[in-house]
């Protein structure tokens, strides 16, 4: 069997694809690196679905993966793709190094993080964002007790806890994916 190598620019318009099928709704930002890093892939949206649900369908299209005990890239072979109707499956080779995705908030998520924080946490108190989702600029809203804050399930494990921080740990796991009936 043959083995087609799929280029970087070529898996960023794959990835972008299957990103919009998976999480409709949500706006991701797909770009191919330049320079020597010129095999990797940037992946940003905001709100939407968590880091874990697009990794997940990243990391099917990453052809290597950096191995940091190493300091070297892992070969993660070759991938088998379903042909269209009576067509055999091809085998594919990703030249894609990596891929890195990153989530930002918007003033609708903070206001989800506020909720939380009312609803969930140790600390009802805790003002992360006004009524229009404007994070306060208070560089610790713990008073140095940022260890003793918890979302119900998990604990802070710093010191200190800025609104910015307190959105990133309470939405972490958290689906912002705008459901049909939203959009």
């Amino acid at each position: 069997m043959t083995t087609t190598i799929i280029p970087t620019k070529t898996v960023a318009a794959l990835l972008r694809k299957e990103l919009r099928a998976a999480f409709p709704g949500v706006k991701f930002s797909v770009r191919c690196s330049t320079g020597t890093a010129s095999a990797w892939i940037d992946v940003s949206h905001v709100d939407g679905p968590t880091i874990a649900q697009v990794d997940a369908i990243a990391s099917r299209f990453e052809g290597r993966s950096f191995n940091g005990q190493t300091d070297s890239y892992d070969d993660n072979g070759t991938t088998l793709v379903a042909g269209d109707g009576d067509e055999l499956p091809t085998e594919v080779r990703y030249s894609c190094d990596g891929i890195l995705t990153t989530r930002a908030y918007s003033p609708a998520g903070h206001l989800a993080a506020q909720r939380i924080v009312q609803e969930r946490s140790n600390m009802p108190h805790l003002v992360l964002c006004d009524d229009d989702g404007d994070l306060t600029a208070d560089r610790d809203l713990t008073g140095g007790h940022g260890e003793d804050f918890n979302d119900g399930d998990r604990a802070w494990q710093y010191p200190t806890l800025s609104a910015w921080e307190a959105v990133r740990f309470l939405l972490q796991h958290v689906d912002l994916t705008p459901t049909p009936a939203h959009q």
